[in-house]
């Protein structure tokens, strides 16, 4: 379990949202992503966001799939335990805005 690589079913358990981008949108093949938003207490979004590679780029990866830091480039999640206990640790230092 240690090393398991990230599946498509840890980013829903983990409470990713899914984007499905279709043929139109992409200018070529429908392909869908994940994103997170990290929430304050208060369930206000306090601009970090985690975002997934897309479906066709972990299937080229035997369906692992990856995830970043919206907007940059490193680290690269590939680890399922990674990716939960940074979550979990975010999550459970987030302070309610205003408070």
């Amino acid at each position: 379990m240690k090393d398991r690589l990230i599946k498509e079913e840890d980013l829903q358990t983990l409470g990713f949202e899914r984007t499905d981008v279709s043929p139109e949108e992409s200018g070529a093949d429908a392909f869908h992503y994940y994103t997170y938003d990290f929430k304050s207490k208060r369930k206000d979004k306090f601009g970090l966001s985690l975002i997934s590679c897309s479906d066709d780029e972990a299937m080229l990866n035997d369906y692992a799939w990856t995830v970043q830091i919206f907007d940059y480039d490193q680290p690269v999640f590939t680890r399922y335990v990674d990716l939960r206990d940074l979550i979990d640790i975010i999550n459970a230092n987030v302070k309610a805005i205003g408070i």
